[in-house]
């Protein structure tokens, strides 16, 4: 996997928790090398704790409400010429300044380094702004010049926000999109930010500063789980669990539903695995990392969506004279299952039918001889 760092800068702001006052504010006049080793260690290692199990990951885009401030707009100019190296510095700039400023507002906030960076990753074109701070493995010399990375994590790297420019580009050609109400909207997020915690709690300035929005639409979240479970378990060594994960899946969110909380991404992880018993411990992280990644994009914590649930675990059919509904789970193709779907005849046989229905049927084929 090729990794290719075009531009990169470190500034700094710092501030004492608890107040409103800047201490102060260094802004740098010129980029850093990108062929120090040093360099794309830090950007390859900050890029790699965006995708690293056990860091979840919220997705967003830019706000569009006339407060995003000037940060998107900014950014657009920058990608929509060819960027270049001062043009790159400007732009960092307005986003130093935009995270100082956000967190002048912030109490508990006390700043630190900034990194910023353009760079590719495996031919594909990120943008990326890093809260980090200089401990353990990684060492800046006096002028914000990397010297020594050796390990990046969270306690590392606080908060950060990665655009996917491509991603970017690809959604801003995009039609405004006016969505019916039994649809799910398109994803059109290109943002990925890494917080603390769990429930990744980015710090809200951090994403305010640079004019995002965070969170995926509750239903495209929850289509977006479903699909993931289907997804993961298809592939060979996991496709006798497939059926079984995704019934404990769509339970747990059906339960989050009526009680009217959050589906949480660790959660889910751990239902869906849970039929696997002995196996799931080498499991359950391969799957969260899954399901956070770009390809799945379910977030850390989201509201379950009670229509896109129920299209998703049912199925549905609608004649000219008649109609039925039925969960999936119910579904099989033997005599004994509720749901019995004959291939060769291309048939339903609806079995345990409750008196009341059976009484129904009774009734009305006696009024037919």
């Amino acid at each position: 996997m090729s990794f290719e760092v075009q531009y990169a800068v470190i500034h700094s702001f710092t501030k004492e928790a608890n107040t409103t006052v800047l201490k102060g504010m260094v802004k740098k006049i010129k980029t850093i090398d990108v062929g120090l080793p040093a360099v794309v260690a830090l950007v390859k290692g900050v890029n790699g704790l965006l995708g690293k199990t056990g860091n979840i990951l919220s997705y967003g885009q830019f706000g569009d409400d006339k407060r995003e401030g000037p940060f998107p707009s900014r950014f657009d100019a920058y990608q929509t010429a060819n960027p270049t190296d001062a043009s790159f510095l400007a732009l960092s700039h307005v986003a130093v300044d935009e995270l100082a400023k956000e967190a002048a507002e912030e109490p508990f906030a006390t700043g630190g380094h900034i990194l910023v960076a353009a760079y590719t990753n495996d031919g594909r074109p990120f943008f990326l702004v890093a809260m980090i701070k200089q401990r353990g493995g990684i060492q800046l010399d006096a002028d914000y010049v990397p010297i020594e990375i050796t390990e990046v994590d969270l306690s590392k790297v606080y908060q950060a926000a990665r655009i996917s420019v491509k991603r970017y580009l690809d959604v801003k050609v995009m039609a405004p999109e006016v969505v019916a109400e039994d649809k799910i909207p398109e994803d059109r997020t290109y943002l990925a930010f890494l917080g603390q915690g769990t429930h990744n709690q980015a710090s809200g300035y951090f994403v305010t500063a640079l004019g995002c929005t965070k969170g995926i639409g509750s239903s495209r979240a929850t289509q977006n789980a479903l699909d993931a479970v289907h997804t993961f378990f298809g592939r060979a060594d996991l496709k006798p669990f497939r059926l079984e994960a995704r019934n404990a899946v769509a339970s747990y969110l059906e339960g989050k539903e009526k009680t009217g909380q959050n589906a949480i991404l660790t959660e889910l992880a751990f239902c869906a695995t849970g039929p696997m018993k002995a196996s799931q411990e080498t499991v359950i992280e391969e799957f969260k990392a899954y399901l956070n990644s770009d390809l799945a994009k379910v977030p850390a914590a989201f509201a379950v969506h009670k229509g896109t649930l129920k299209k998703g675990t049912r199925i549905k059919a609608e004649m000219p004279s008649y109609s039925f509904t039925f969960e999936r789970k119910s579904l099989g193709d033997s005599n004994n299952s509720a749901v019995f779907f004959n291939v060769k005849n291309k048939s339903i046989t609806f079995n345990n039918l409750n008196d009341k229905t059976v009484k129904e049927i009774i009734a009305e084929l006696a009024l037919h001889k």
